[in-house]
């Protein structure tokens, strides 16, 4: 190497080493015997990173948990309205009957086959009559519900039963009696009284 390329190497190593400072001359046994230097920076290692992991995950499924419980009963709650929303005026009634505190029932068979039950509340002022399994009448032919009181038919209503023989029908104004009778009736001569035959009888005491 030329006399003028050692010069220029040995400016920049004295440059380069003229920003370190000189370290001090401690002896090896001073060194050994000096206390540690805390950090002040971020110290981890695997165990720590786990534990905080663990931390975290724990923290995200309880947090899942809360919202699943949340959320199903958010929708179970839903579901229970919209059930009860959708319910049709006759299972909305004898869902009300039966939920009264002095709710009753009797089941009877009707004469030519099938059965009627009822349900009613004095409470509520309710009842509600269903017929399963009843025969088809002849055409121009009803059948009617008589509540009696006292030994005196007062007109509840009237039902047809749909293909399956089956029917509901609700009175909203019920009063207490003795017991309910329904009645085969010309759908267009409904005198205000029973005149057809009695194909079943249901006690209301």
């Amino acid at each position: 190497m030329t006399g003028d390329g050692a010069r220029e190497m040995d400016a920049a190593d004295q440059g380069v080493e003229s920003l370190i400072p000189p370290l001090p001359d401690v002896p090896a046994a001073a060194a050994a015997a000096a206390p540690p230097v805390t950090s002040h920076g971020l110290v981890t290692d695997t165990i720590t990173i786990q534990a905080q992991s663990r931390r975290n995950w724990g923290r995200v499924i309880g947090g899942f948990a809360a919202s699943l419980v949340v959320l199903t009963a958010v929708g179970f709650g839903v579901a229970t309205l919209n059930e009860r929303f959708h319910l049709s005026p006759q299972a909305a009634a004898l869902s009300h009957v039966q939920e009264a505190a002095d709710s009753a029932s009797a089941t009877v068979k009707v004469v030519g086959g099938g059965i009627a039950t009822a349900h009613w509340s004095d409470d509520a002022g309710l009842l509600v009559l269903v017929a399963q399994r009843m025969p088809q009448l002849a055409d121009g032919e009803t059948r009617a519900v008589w509540a009696m009181r006292d030994g005196d038919p007062f007109e509840a209503g009237t039902f047809d039963t749909d293909a399956a023989g089956a029917a509901t029908l609700v009175v909203d104004d019920w009063k207490p009696a003795d017991g309910l009778i329904v009645t085969v009736e010309r759908a267009d001569d409904m005198a205000g009284r029973p005149l057809g035959d009695t194909v079943a009888r249901i006690p209301t005491e």
